[in-house]
């Protein structure tokens, strides 16, 4: 019987080995995904025979699990309609991919499928990232152009113990200038916390981008399977072209070697945001699913 725990920061080093067995390239399935908005959704977590298992609270409280790591789903999905049948919880999935949710339909043909836009994750190729080349990349050319023209005086560098209370403090302001109050908005504040204060725990890699002696911008990633997750991306709207060159440092320095594609995340259905992550273009959107078997 599944024996589900509450998840903590110490449990990454047994989510690892199971995160690493993934490969469907949403960023729910990774350490940024899981450890870092464990509060948020209250996450749980059980390995049982060689799988690993998580339960959350959804936004509308019901509680879901997400699709089993570590062996077939034939050989999973019974473990989790006994654990329901004596919770008395209703069997739901959440964070479900496009081929995910076509297996659970061979053996629930009848379950309830809602497709979950706001929360579907952009792929973006490496390739078109790392260098923005050719005319539907013209936009962000321009920026970069404009940014190299406006500022002499910059340079990115790596984050590390000798920069992170600095740009804890850039988060600081940056939060204080864009004081969004949705649950996901303060839910991410304070995963981001979390990561900085816990960087070698975490083990995500980033740079900052200093203009003028001053931050103005970071980001961290994290490499699995073949994609590179892109975790936390934060720059002051302000300067022009900031936000094109901490995107183009992520593609070209950080998606290497066997890393194909890059993961932006969703939008939250932030129009704002969506339109912001259309225009770099994804090689696809990762669609996730609600899958409701009973």
């Amino acid at each position: 019987m599944l024996d589900f725990k509450k998840m903590e920061l110490a449990s990454e080093k047994e989510l690892r080995p199971y995160l690493a067995m993934s490969e469907n390239r949403l960023c729910d399935i990774t350490l940024g995904g899981t450890v870092m908005w464990r509060e948020a959704f209250n996450t749980k977590y059980a390995v049982y025979d060689g799988a690993l298992y998580m339960k959350m609270s959804l936004y509308d409280g019901r509680t879901a699990f997400t699709f089993p790591i570590g062996k077939p789903f034939g050989e999973t999905y019974k473990n989790l309609s006994e654990y329901c049948e004596k919770e008395n919880e209703h069997l739901v999935f959440c964070t479900v991919s496009k081929e995910e949710k076509d297996e659970i339909l061979k053996f629930f043909p009848n379950a309830n499928v809602n497709f979950e836009r706001d929360f579907s994750d952009y792929i973006y190729l490496k390739e078109n990232l790392s260098t923005f080349a050719g005319k539907k990349y013209a936009g962000q050319r321009n920026h970069i152009h404009r940014f190299m023209k406006e500022h002499d005086n910059w340079n990115f560098e790596n984050i590390d113990k000798n920069n992170i209370e600095e740009i804890k403090s850039f988060f600081d302001g940056y939060n204080a200038q864009n004081d969004k109050t949705s649950f996901t908005a303060v839910a991410e504040r304070k995963g981001v916390y979390d990561v900085l204060d816990n960087l070698e725990i975490y083990g995500f890699e980033g740079e900052a981008l200093r203009v003028d002696g001053k931050i103005t911008g970071f980001f961290l990633c994290e490499a699995l399977y073949d994609t590179l997750f892109v975790h936390i991306e934060k720059c002051e709207r302000d300067i022009n072209g900031a936000y094109q060159m901490l995107v183009m440092e992520e593609a070209s320095k950080y998606c290497v070697g066997e890393l194909k594609y890059i993961n932006r995340e969703d939008d939250s259905g932030d129009e704002g945001l969506r339109t912001s992550k259309l225009s770099y273009h994804p090689f696809y959107i990762a669609e996730k699913y609600t899958v409701t078997v009973f």
